[in-house]
């Protein structure tokens, strides 16, 4: 996107004009004006108009008929971002601020894919027609303005899990494992996860001593023993410590289970995206991409419920995620 600037005549436009404008294309009806100012300087145009046109060419010896169809599967709303400062510079940051205002939109709506082309069509597809009524622009405005105010650390954390979580939803389209690892990278984002991180000070060392106590020969199963129960401070720990203060106590060992624990190992959730990485299942085998696919749900929901709450607009699934994982196990009947 930023080698628009590089394009002398694109800037002098830029700069005349005081904004960068886009379209938005895709299964998305916008049915009101909606203004962002001042949160992030973007104005969006609405409601959305659909045109059907049929003409033909008399100048033609045959003429020629020239058909448009009203668009059955994109509807195009328009908008304009404004510049901070009439340079280069300032034309560079509107361009990044409209990929995070294409982010918020991605998750305020539920999973469209967005992709923003300054001057050209934006490709919005989303996997059934949502409309943005003034509650979901009203939503789009306070995520976005939530995370303005976050701390730089933890901007960049939520971007760069939004970047994944966008993966995921334009991979759903064409691979259900892509989307799946996709989303499992948001989530160790989003719980700032790390395979090497210990547990150090004093009190961990009183309990090494403490176990250690009384032992006239130490082995190796000693040391092994004490780093997995004291030192370590593995992956499912640092993730229910960090989901705990979003979900709940109940909801973060709910969901340590579904990733961990449960039986058989094959559908625990962390299991799942080390044998998608390690090639152990594939998408050929009906029987693992039915899997892959049902238990990704489950995943999807809860980033989009840390997501969410991290930006200030907690929102629920409806039930624990044990009852959600079971019921997209076995859906219920539909007599």
């Amino acid at each position: 996107m930023f080698s628009y600037v590089l394009d002398d005549a694109f800037v002098e436009f830029v700069l005349e004009r005081g904004s960068v404008p886009f379209i938005v294309r895709g299964s998305l009806e916008c049915e009101a004006n909606f203004s962002f100012n001042p949160i992030i300087g973007v104005r969006i145009s609405g409601p959305t108009y659909r045109l059907k046109v049929v003409g033909e060419n008399p100048e033609q010896e045959d003429p020629i008929n020239i058909f448009v169809n009203e668009l059955y599967e994109e509807a195009v709303f328009s908008g304009e971002i404004e510049i901070p400062k009439s340079t280069k510079q300032g034309i560079v940051r509107a361009l990044w601020a409209l990929e995070r205002w294409a982010d918020f939109l991605c998750l305020a709506m539920g999973n469209p894919k967005i992709r923003v082309e300054v001057q050209r069509p934006v490709t919005a597809v989303i996997t059934s027609r949502r409309k943005m009524d003034p509650a979901a622009l009203g939503r789009w405005g306070k995520l976005t303005a939530f995370h303005s105010q976050l701390k730089e650390g933890e901007r960049r954390r939520i971007a760069n899990a939004l970047w994944w979580y966008r993966k995921a939803c334009a991979a759903a389209y064409y691979s259900v494992f892509d989307s799946y690892t996709a989303y499992w990278n948001c989530l160790e984002i989003l719980c700032n996860t790390s395979g090497s991180r210990l547990n150090k000070g004093p009190g961990v060392d009183e309990a090494i001593q403490d176990f250690l106590r009384g032992k006239t020969r130490i082995k190796a199963g000693h040391i092994l023993e004490c780093y997995n129960r004291f030192v370590n401070y593995s992956i499912p720990r640092q993730m229910k410590d960090a989901l705990k203060p979003v979900l709940g106590e109940e909801q973060s060992e709910q969901f340590i289970h579904q990733c961990f624990e449960i039986q058989p190992k094959e559908d625990r959730l962390y299991q799942i995206r080390n044998d998608i990485n390690h090639g152990n299942i594939r998408e050929n085998t009906s029987q693992d991409l039915e899997r892959v696919y049902l238990r990704g749900m489950l995943l999807s929901n809860v980033v989009m419920s840390l997501l969410h709450s991290k930006l200030g607009h907690p929102i629920s699934i409806g039930m624990d995620i044990n009852t959600l994982a079971e019921n997209l196990a076995n859906p219920p009947s539909a007599e």
